[in-house]
């Protein structure tokens, strides 16, 4: 039986618990490794999916960089999704990076395997595991549709910087948690301009702004609500 030929679009979507997410179990969620000058730096993931047809469902192995390197571009654009799948033997191999944070520092993260892998000549660690119902997995997910992970992560953005927020038509605040260049070239700077080129739904609004005291952007009983818009950037709802 062939694998549903939508599966590889939804598990770029899926972000693992870095962006969009699923309200399976997730054995853990981000990287745990946490550094100076987090916002900013940049990190990759490679997606390994298996669907077992029987059970109607996919398992999805997360492998992040975060912590081992910032992805360099070299290595990341020369990475073979065809040998990696042959190596992994997974079903469907999805890339996703490069991307870069926007937050200052995060807790609540584990690692669910410490041991270094080398995935397409890349050094990652098994940052996360899930399993999604198949026709969960056959379904597109689009910008600005909320989707909510399970996650105890507690994401901190420092005093005296700018948040680059999303808000919702009933007024619920979404905080930039990271940024992606896969669909386009962008970098901090040009944050500040983004409401000028998103394709904005009825009702939605961008803004930026500089926070006096440090803002913590947290999961709810372990759920995170979060959303992308039209570029890849992935944000978090905020209970301001």
């Amino acid at each position: 039986m062939n694998k549903p030929s939508s599966l590889p679009l939804f598990l770029s979507l899926l972000l693992a618990a870095v962006g969009c997410g699923s309200t399976a179990p997730v054995e853990t969620e981000t990287p745990v490794p946490a550094q100076e000058a987090l916002r900013g730096s940049r990190y990759c993931e490679i997606l390994l999916g298996d669907a077992d047809l029987g059970a109607r469902s996919v398992r999805i192995d997360v492998y992040n960089t975060q912590g081992l390197n910032e992805c360099p571009e070299a290595a990341w654009v020369a990475v073979d999704e065809a040998e990696v799948k042959a190596e992994t033997m997974a079903d469907v191999v999805v890339m996703n990076g490069p991307r870069h944070w926007m937050i200052d520092s995060f807790e609540g993260s584990k690692v669910l395997d410490p041991e270094v892998r080398r995935l397409g000549g890349i050094e990652m660690r098994k940052t996360g595991t899930l399993t999604v119902a198949l026709a969960e997995a056959s379904s597109k997910a689009k910008p600005y549709e909320t989707r909510t992970v399970r996650r105890d992560t507690t994401w901190g953005y420092d005093a005296g910087k700018t948040v680059y927020e999303l808000v919702d038509p009933e007024g619920a605040v979404y905080d930039m948690q990271s940024y992606s260049v896969q669909e386009v070239q962008q970098d901090e700077a040009s944050l500040a301009k983004l409401g000028e080129t998103l394709t904005l739904p009825a009702g939605w609004a961008f803004r930026t702004r500089v926070i006096d005291e440090k803002l913590e952007v947290e999961a709810v009983d372990g759920l995170a609500v979060v959303v992308q818009d039209g570029f890849g950037n992935t944000y978090q709802r905020s209970q301001q």
